[in-house]
């Protein structure tokens, strides 16, 4: 687990160094990234005292409460970096970034839960897929939404403190809302396990398509390859821990994997139009 964490903290840092050097944006990135981490953790405090759904491994070394501290810093640059990836795909400032933001997070924690609820990290109380209920990935995803959202008014608003400041409060208010309302309104009823043969192949359905849309409308094209690139190191540590903690479980692979051709497509459609362009600079 300290190995863990270790590596946790240098994506972490690898992450922030990258995306500040240069930009103009950096200050109030840094302070976004502080009100959205304690944000989160009210927000997971919260669930986890009131709803009992789920609780972490004790192995881990340093807990705020319930929560750990890498689970916390964590979770704003995974929602930044889902907000960054929406922005470039949809435009800068477009009035769905923040959906397309919380739509991104979704397909992220669905991937991270998975595996880390596999390895031993956390775990459950309610089933789901691979025992990860859907109200949990959605949750999470509710909670971006509102954060990205509240990100682009706060750039619109040039960064006033006090509208910053909302970030600490709305989005747990908001989630705990979502939560309330689409567990007595839905999943009470319909909290079963799901199949992992239907997992995976929703999994790989859904991956093809994206796959499909992305070549037909060369979509990496709008995308920055450092953006890209700043995913890859977190997305190799989970795969890394897929392949350790797998146990021979065929079904779950192939979920797992099924994450992958989308962003090899976006990666792959990069160095292809760099080729492209070398070619005809060469034939002029």
């Amino acid at each position: 687990m300290f190995l863990f964490e270790m590596i946790i903290i240098s994506i972490t840092a690898f992450y922030v160094v990258m995306f500040t050097v240069n930009h103009p944006d950096g200050r109030h990135f840094l302070l976004w990234i502080v009100l959205v981490a304690t944000s989160a953790w009210i927000t997971e405090e919260t669930c986890v005292r009131l709803y009992v759904f789920y609780s972490y491994s004790q192995s881990w070394h340093i807990l705020l409460s319930h929560l750990p501290l890498m689970v916390i810093v964590v979770w704003p640059l995974l929602i930044h970096c889902a907000w960054d990836l929406a922005s470039q795909l949809l435009g800068y400032g477009h009035r769905f970034v923040p959906l397309a933001a919380g739509g991104i997070v979704l397909t992220d924690a669905t991937f991270i839960e998975t595996v880390s609820v596999r390895s031993g990290l956390w775990a459950w109380q309610e089933p789901g897929i691979f025992n990860v209920p859907l109200i949990g990935i959605l949750g999470w995803a509710c909670f971006a939404f509102l954060c990205a959202f509240l990100y682009e008014e706060g750039r619109r608003r040039n960064y006033r403190l006090w509208f910053s400041l909302l970030v600490i409060v709305l989005p747990a208010v908001g989630t705990h809302l979502f939560l309330l309302v689409s567990w007595w309104g839905v999943f009470r009823w319909i909290n079963i396990p799901i199949e992992a043969e239907l997992a995976a192949a929703t999994a790989w359905t859904m991956s093809i398509g994206l796959v499909f849309v992305f070549l037909r409308f060369r979509t990496g094209l709008h995308v920055k390859k450092k953006t890209l690139l700043l995913r890859l190191p977190a997305a190799l540590f989970f795969f890394t821990l897929l392949v350790c903690n797998a146990d021979g479980s065929v079904f779950f692979i192939l979920f797992v994997v099924a994450f992958a051709p989308p962003y090899l497509t976006l990666m792959a459609q990069q160095y292809i139009v760099r080729h492209e362009r070398q070619t005809a600079r060469g034939n002029e």
